[in-house]
């Protein structure tokens, strides 16, 4: 039984109910739009097949993104509250990407161009940054557009593009990994191994920390149509014999099918998104793999007249899909667009979140932080200096009502989040029935049972004190609480600080 719970009264239901109702009909409610900083380069967040904005374990946020003169690094203590003076932690790169581990730490990776190569650098914060590590030289060629990543363990794994020289462009995408506490000793693995144009990865990790790494790829011959191809790698085993094409891609012309960028959720599914031609018209697909089998074709989910490209795929705590892209809303300049897929299925109707009219807005990259919300940045002007747009959307009971369901089971953002000593957790019943709200910890153990049994319907609060079924406190981590009700269960992230 719960350690504290209560039901809401009919009043407190109604104020509920009437908050969803006029959220999932303004859309963008709540939301809140930021510029973190100015570049010269109006791809200054770069393709979003890498991370450029995360949120780390005490709520704050971090932004990166790279002008002439190098990367800049920016930080917020929270949505709301004011960004950071930018501060060039790199100079001279580019291509940034950045991911945060389990001791709260910031890993950010880049491309520097030396005398003789570029090489992919690596330098972590902590409050203060480090000195620069290079995770991979190639004195022959150079490499570029790196993606990072963390698995469960704290290690790190990493892929970028070699690219071509010569009058072959013979670009391939490499793979390294760093093991917990070590530097980046390991042996580079090349994944694409074929001899043609292997451009544009990007990498996402599953539950189990099985490695999946998708790129756009010609094959040898690089007038061929092309498409997204993926290279896994299983835990305990190693690196699939041959890549596998998941686009299916047939026919669509040179250029046409790119732009990877791929998300796994807490159940591990893994959910992959493309730019693609297939239809004639550049379209946003979509797929997603489930229990290791993947769609048997994909789904086109913008569905316009007009261009869209660089599409960037998170996931929310409950299970809920954001996808945004570049879109010409106009016929002429570029728009951020949003869709939502419900944790009970269906596409939403295209949402127009930069509403930039006369100018683009383009590049962004989307992540997911805790709580039922889109997060992402973007580069926006007409001229130079162009501005780097952060933009927050909460989103509670807007990605339900747009994918039309009709019962809503939700588990909000437990409050405060992070905790040392007690949290809320509130949840929400469209009809009675069995509950179940349970703690689990990163490596999907069970902790603490809070809820089990027939519960009414409505709004329902529950105090947690940080401790598991025996009464001891739980360590400092992030732990995962999950509801589950008639079938259907959501889940939301929590940290605990001590």
């Amino acid at each position: 039984m719960p350690e504290t719970e209560r039901v809401w009264g009919l009043s407190g239901w109604c104020v509920v109910l009437s908050l969803l109702i006029v959220l999932s009909l303004c859309g963008t409610a709540g939301a809140e739009r930021t510029v973190v900083g100015e570049s010269y380069q109006s791809t200054a967040t770069e393709r979003n097949n890498a991370r450029l904005v995360v949120e780390d374990l005490v709520g704050n946020l971090h932004v990166v993104y790279y002008d002439h003169d190098g990367v800049y690094h920016s930080v917020a203590s929270g949505i709301g509250a004011g960004w950071s003076l930018p501060e060039l932690v790199a100079l001279d790169g580019r291509n940034p990407s950045i991911a945060v581990d389990l001791d709260n730490v910031l890993h950010l990776v880049y491309r520097i161009e030396t005398l003789t190569s570029l090489d992919i650098m690596h330098r972590i914060f902590g409050g203060d940054w480090s000195d620069a590590e290079t995770v991979h030289h190639d004195g022959l060629t150079g490499l570029s557009r790196p993606v990072i990543a963390v698995d469960s363990e704290n290690g790190l794994h990493c892929v970028w593009q070699r690219q071509g020289y010569g009058s072959t462009p013979n670009s391939e995408i490499w793979y390294k990994y760093a093991a917990p506490g070590s530097g980046w000793g390991s042996t580079p693995v090349n994944v694409s191994s074929s001899y043609g144009a292997s451009e544009y990865p990007t990498l996402t990790i599953d539950p189990d920390d099985n490695v999946y790494v998708f790129w756009k790829d010609s094959g040898e011959d690089i007038s061929s149509d092309k498409k997204v191809l993926l290279r896994k790698y299983t835990k305990s085993i190693g690196w699939d014999a041959e890549y596998t094409n998941v686009s299916n891609t047939t026919g669509n012309g040179s250029y046409a099918t790119m732009d990877p960028c791929a998300v796994t959720d807490t159940g591990g599914t893994v959910h992959l998104v493309w730019k693609d031609s297939q239809t004639g018209n550049r379209e946003i697909f979509y797929k997603a793999c489930v229990d290791g089998v993947w769609d048997a074709t994909p789904t086109n989910i913008s569905g316009t007249s007009t261009a869209s490209g660089r599409p960037s795929i998170s996931v929310d705590d409950r299970g809920c899909l954001y996808v945004i892209w570049e879109e010409k809303t106009d016929g002429i300049y570029y728009d951020i667009v949003r869709k939502t897929h419900g944790s009970a299925g269906g596409w939403s109707e295209m949402v127009n979140v930069s509403e930039s009219a006369g100018v683009d807005s383009r590049s962004a990259s989307a992540i997911p932080v805790t709580g039922p919300a889109l997060c992402c940045v973007w580069t926006e002007g007409g001229s130079v200096p162009y501005d780097i747009t952060f933009y927050y959307e909460e989103t509670t009971g807007v990605a339900e009502a747009e994918a039309g369901d009709g019962g809503l089971l939700l588990l909000r953002r437990n409050h405060p989040n992070p905790f040392s000593s007690t949290t809320t957790i509130r949840y929400q019943l469209p009809e009675p029935g069995g509950v179940t709200l349970t703690v689990y910890d990163l490596c999907g153990r069970r902790v603490r049972t809070l809820v089990s049994g027939r519960t009414a319907a409505g709004v329902h609060e529950v105090i947690w004190n940080g401790k598991n079924d025996s009464g001891a406190d739980l360590a400092a981590g992030v732990y995962f609480c999950t509801v589950a009700c008639g079938g259907r269960r959501v889940t939301s992230r929590m940290v605990i600080v001590r």
